[in-house]
């Protein structure tokens, strides 16, 4: 590769996360119910520049491969046996100018169909910002060409109807190599109820001395059927036996007025292996 082609790249990148440091959205998560059809998000503008912003919504959900490698899945049209609000969320103001140092409000309203099954729903927002460019004419003969830098800042806002509920199980282990001779932890999470799953994995592998060589810890959102991959380095791991403890807390994070579901009690899956 060239090193211009790597400079612009570079460049690029660098512009795309300055325009993240400017352009702030807050909360990540907008909750509301049946009791609450209204929400709101903050867009605020950090920076000396004006930018024109856009709200949207798409709905999508982190989906993996039998190997754990998680994307996130979108779809533009949901059809109605996905728990998808696209069809009735609207957002006022929708498109708006931020002029330099200030923030906007930007009201999110529900309108859920009243014979709607119990559970939660939910799509993303997505906000797009692009700078405000002064049109200059810089060349002789009056044609000039300018890049203009879209960023999309995706959040979500969840809608829950009635009697939620969720679980998580983990009904299968299993260790696999690939061609480095890399072992990985394939755990394989069953979601039930009618509700996505938010909570606390912690993930811990000891020796057969009793000693952690692996402690790891993440917030993790499982909204369908997943895998989940823990890597075990070749540094740490040298052939013995080994014993992986998975715990699993449920944990909301945020207040649901009126409709916030029971905590789940704690999942614990107890795995033991041997690297050959």
């Amino acid at each position: 590769m060239k090193k211009n082609t790597k400079l612009i790249i570079a460049l690029f990148f660098l512009l795309l996360t300055q325009l993240k440091a400017q352009v702030i959205i807050s909360p990540y998560v907008v909750y509301t119910d049946e009791h609450n059809k209204f929400g709101s998000l903050i867009v605020q503008n950090e920076s000396y520049d004006s930018y024109e912003i856009s709200i949207s919504f798409i709905f999508g959900y982190p989906v993996s491969d039998s190997l754990g490698n998680r994307t996130m899945k979108y779809i533009k049209q949901p059809n109605d046996s996905l728990p998808s609000i696209n069809n009735w969320v609207k957002a006022f103001p929708k498109k708006f100018i931020l002029q330099p140092k200030e923030r906007q409000t930007v009201r999110l309203l529900i309108k859920a169909p009243k014979n709607l099954k119990d559970g939660t729903y939910w799509t993303r927002i997505v906000t797009s910002s692009t700078p405000v460019i002064k049109e200059e004419d810089t060349t002789k003969n009056g044609v000039s060409a300018k890049l203009r830098f879209v960023l999309n800042q995706v959040t979500t806002v969840i809608y829950r109807k009635g009697k939620a509920a969720t679980a998580l199980t983990v009904p299968n282990v299993k260790l696999y190599r690939d061609s480095t001779n890399t072992y990985q932890l394939l755990y394989s999470l069953k979601r039930k109820g009618n509700s996505p799953f938010f909570g606390n994995f912690n993930f811990k592998v000891y020796n057969s001395k009793g000693e952690i060589v692996k402690d790891e810890s993440d917030y993790s959102s499982i909204y369908f059927d997943m895998t989940r991959s823990y890597i075990l380095p070749k540094a740490d791991f040298i052939p013995g036996k080994y014993k992986a403890v998975l715990e699993i807390n449920f944990n909301e994070k945020e207040d649901i007025p009126k409709s916030k579901m029971q905590p789940m009690p704690p999942v614990k899956k107890i795995f033991e292996f041997v690297i050959r």
